[in-house]
């Protein structure tokens, strides 16, 4: 099995999941346990692709950028997902968007001066982080449109699902910060030069 198909395949269903929460938030619990399967599907393919890869051999560079990428698209079309449906707001989702971006940009002036950074710790915590609250809030909508929740649907004026996300939120915010620490003595080389001898 190709682990660079394992990281696509969270690309190819991550638009399932956006359907299927949006219009489950609505009340259909049908779309939400499909919001689950497929947010399993996410997180397990996040998990395969690396122990894939290790066991056969394959590490490359290629798939040490690509999953991170896929990860990024995946997760962020999660996160969009709940800003449509209002479970968290605009400024909890540029948190998301912006660390991303920020460490895909990192990560593209590192590759130029010849070191492919690998996933670090805050990295890691950040995504398991996301992926429990992600289904945290899926589980939490689920238990509404059961008639399970103990609790108001929301609470201090907030949703439950935004607190569900605050942390993961703020961890986010602080893996830019250590991304940052990590790689700006890389970022402050210069990239070798190109340019060929007469």
């Amino acid at each position: 099995m190709n682990p660079n198909h394992v990281t696509a395949l969270r690309i190819v269903v991550a638009p399932l999941f956006a359907y299927a929460f949006i219009r489950g938030n609505h009340g259909s619990a049908l779309f939400l346990w499909l919001a689950v399967a497929v947010l399993a599907i996410i997180e397990l393919s996040d998990a395969l692709d690396g122990h894939i890869a290790r066991s056969q051999g394959k590490v490359s560079d290629f798939g040490k950028f690509f999953d991170p990428v896929a990860d990024s698209i995946s997760r962020l079309t999660v996160f969009a997902s709940f800003l449509v449906a209002g479970v968290i707001p605009l400024w909890m989702f540029l948190i998301f968007l912006y660390r991303d971006t920020f460490v895909s940009g990192l990560r593209y002036l590192c590759v130029q001066r010849g070191v492919v950074v690998p996933a670090r710790t805050s990295g890691k915590l950040k995504a398991i982080f996301q992926a429990i609250a992600g289904f945290g809030v899926v589980l939490a909508a689920l238990a509404h449109v059961h008639g399970l929740w103990p609790v108001p649907p929301t609470l201090l004026g907030q949703s439950i699902g935004y607190w569900i996300m605050l942390v993961p939120a703020l961890y986010t915010a602080y893996s830019a910060l250590d991304y940052w620490n990590g790689t700006r003595r890389v970022i402050g080389t210069k990239p070798p030069s190109t340019t060929q001898p007469k």
